[in-house]
């Protein structure tokens, strides 16, 4: 589509002059993901402070090292999201303890919700019923799962961030969805979706 392609362009501009030391194409970028990436790993730490401080060290870490990244086949967004995800794993080996949700810390907040104050008891079992549920996925799985609902990715973005076909991906996130829909909801697949969040084809 064409503003997909404006986008990319404009993405592609601003790593461009970022990579030669541009400061505001730097802020550009980090306007551009902040949201996605905080709710990814908000998704995957279940826990608002955390996720603050690791998506911080996420912008740290593309500061640092976008003079390394290559479009060589890749997406900016997929080199991005790789960052994120090894520093959630290496948040809990650090914390010597696997990247599990501690369920008292799940929030509507970590996961980009706000919703009233009378429906948050709700919106807090079902995302601690998701979390549970989560459990019982592969990891590459939890993986789509994660990037397709919370970071709200796109097929072919997941796709690229898993390094896999966009079928391997359909695949992956209708065997995931399945898993999740027989513990959840059995009864009705469509609230499985409304838990976890927003999908994009």
């Amino acid at each position: 589509m064409q503003g997909e392609s404006d986008a990319q362009l404009s993405v592609q501009q601003a790593v461009g002059k970022a990579q030669k030391g541009d400061a505001a194409s730097f802020a550009i970028l980090y306007e551009h993901y902040y949201d996605k990436i905080y709710r990814y790993v908000s998704f995957k730490t279940g826990n608002a402070l955390e996720a603050e401080d690791i998506t911080a060290e996420v912008f740290v870490k593309m500061l640092e090292s976008i003079h390394t990244f290559r479009w060589k086949g890749y997406q900016f967004s997929s080199w991005l999201f790789r960052i994120a995800h090894n520093l959630v794993m290496d948040h809990f080996r650090r914390r010597g303890r696997r990247a599990t949700v501690n369920l008292d810390d799940v929030s509507p907040a970590a996961v980009g919700y706000t919703p009233d104050l009378e429906h948050q008891l709700d919106i807090n079992l079902s995302m601690e019923s998701v979390h549970v549920a989560m459990k019982d996925l592969t990891d590459l799985q939890r993986e789509v799962i994660s990037l397709r609902f919370a970071a709200g990715l796109s097929v072919a973005e997941t796709a690229r961030a898993v390094g896999k076909k966009d079928n391997a991906v359909k695949a992956l996130q209708h065997a995931g969805l399945k898993k999740l829909r027989n513990v959840l909801v059995p009864d009705d697949p469509v609230r499985v979706v409304a838990q976890v969040g927003e999908v994009r084809p």
